[in-house]
C-alpha cells in the first residue's frame, strides 16, 4: 500500500472540452519546506466505481485518477494523483 499525502497543491491545465492535464504539484517535506515536481508524463486511469485504490482511497464515479511520471532525485518515479471535484481536493499517492 502506498503513502497518501492530502495536502498537495497542483497546477493543471483545463482544456475546452473539460479534460484536465496535470502539470506540476507541490508538497511540504518532512523539514517543513515546499518541494515542487514537474510531471513528465501522465495517463488518466479509467475505472469502474466505487473501488479502493492501491493507496486505500475510495474512488467514486466523480474521482479522476492520474498515474504520473516525475523525476525524484534524478530517478523517474510513478505517483498517483486523485482529483475529487466535489471538494476541489487533490490527493497524492506514492509508493
Amino acid at each position: 500500500m502506498g503513502k497518501v499525502i492530502q495536502e498537495v497543491d497542483v497546477i493543471a491545465q483545463f482544456k475546452y472540452d473539460g479534460e484536465i492535464i496535470p502539470l506540476r504539484f507541490q508538497l511540504i517535506n518532512e523539514d517543513g519546506k515546499p518541494e515542487a515536481y514537474s510531471i513528465k508524463g501522465y495517463k488518466r486511469i479509467r475505472h469502474k466505481s466505487p473501488y479502493k485504490s492501491v493507496d486505500d482511497i475510495l474512488v467514486i464515479s466523480t474521482t479522476i485518477v492520474f498515474e504520473c511520471q516525475v523525476n525524484v532525485q534524478d530517478k523517474l518515479s510513478i505517483v498517483r494523483l486523485y482529483f475529487q471535484p466535489e471538494g476541489h481536493i487533490w490527493l497524492l499517492g506514492i509508493d
